[in-house]
Order: structure tokens, then sequence, then C-alpha cells
């Protein structure tokens, strides 16, 4: 699965762009089965947030299921967008998630057991949180001059406790990261695709430290 990146809106072809910003808009109106269709017809996108322009429009990170929860819409509308495949564990850059908006604006029990973070993702959240810093320290380590270039929001790690595998590409990287579950914590594979050799694996175990576990594949 690949996860839903946040860049700046010229880094991706104009149709990309286009539809974020629909989505968005949508979104942010609350016009609901508006966005479903929209998403329908770019399935890859359900999770996206709006893409700022520039860094002087940091992005908020607000994804359909987020505003869908500002907005206080009706259970059918989270049964839609979770069917669609939201995400319950992606965070505002203030740091809420779904479920966080709807308790805090006082949302039927319903709903919250609905948007509720998975209980794997808060019993391990620690844990999470320090192999996250380890994963951004390994990203930067390699492109950070991209990531800052892309004004590309670094990845949540929950994401990985909530889907599965995940696959993080980085605009002109020519590749990406390749993140997985390991027996110490979690791995991270990366490569560049023009560049043979340029493949490295790193594990980050539970405590967040990171070991250079293999380098030189393609």
């Amino acid at each position: 699965m690949q996860y839903p990146i946040n860049v700046y809106r010229s880094v991706f072809t104009d149709n990309i762009a286009q539809a974020n910003k629909r989505i968005s808009e949508l979104s942010y109106s609350y016009a609901w089965p508006n966005v479903i269709e929209e998403i329908q017809s770019f399935p890859d996108m359900v999770n996206t947030c709006k893409f700022p322009t520039n860094n002087s429009e940091p992005a908020k990170l607000y994804t359909p299921l987020h505003q869908a929860a500002n907005g206080r819409a009706q259970k059918n509308v989270f049964e839609e967008l979770l069917k669609l495949g939201a995400s319950k564990t992606l965070k505002t850059a203030k740091g809420e998630t779904a479920y966080d908006i709807a308790k805090r604006l006082g949302m039927s029990e319903d709903i919250l057991k609905l948007i509720e973070v998975p209980e794997e993702v808060t019993k391990n959240y620690e844990e999470i949180q320090k192999m996250e810093k380890g994963l951004h320290d390994v990203i930067k380590e390699r492109v950070e001059s991209l990531i800052t270039k892309n004004g590309q929001a670094l990845p949540q790690l929950a994401y990985l406790y909530e889907f599965g595998e995940f696959y993080y590409p980085v605009p002109g990287m020519y590749g990406g990261f390749s993140v997985s579950r390991h027996e110490k914590g979690i791995q991270a594979e990366s490569w560049i695709r023009v560049c043979g050799g340029s493949g490295q694996r790193h594990v980050i175990d539970r405590n967040g430290n990171v070991t250079l576990d293999a380098e030189g594949f393609c």
C-alpha cells in the first residue's frame, strides 16, 4: 500500500493536483456525496490532505475523515469513508486523529466507536513514537534535501499498524522507502531506481535505535 504523501501542489502532475484540490475543497465545505464520488474516481486519494502551495502555507494534514469529524457528519458518511479505506490513525498537524476531533466536539458514542484508533496502536503508542523518530532520521539521512524541496510531510508510523506494509515515495528520488514490521521492531528498505546498488535496509528497534542491516542491493 502506498502512503498518502503530502507535498507542495507543484510537485504532482496537474490531474492529481486538481483532484486533490477538488476533494479538499469539497471536504472543507462538507459536501459529502460529492466527496465520496470524487474519491470513488480517485480511490488512492481517500486519505489525501490539502496540498500546500509553498512553505508559507503549512500543511494542516486534514483528511476527509478528519473533516467529517470536524463537520459533525452523519454516521453513514464515516461508514462510506471507512469502506473506501480511510485511515483512523492519521493525525492532523495539531496531532489529532478523527476520533480526537469527534470526541472533542461531543459526537455520539456510535460514531466514536466507529472511528476509534485500533487497540494495537494505542497499546504500543510509546514504542511507535520511538520507532517513528528513528524512521524519520533514516529518511532525512538519505533525502533530507528532497523532503525540504518537496515540502513533504514525514510518514506517521501508526499507519503501518493499521494497514500493514507501506511504500513511502519521495518525488525526485526515483524511489522511496518500503516500511514493514520486523522481529526487532520495523525495517525500512530504500533505493534509487536509476542508481544501481543504491539499496539500503535499516532496522529500527522498539527503542528507536537504528541499524544499517544491508546495503548495495538494487
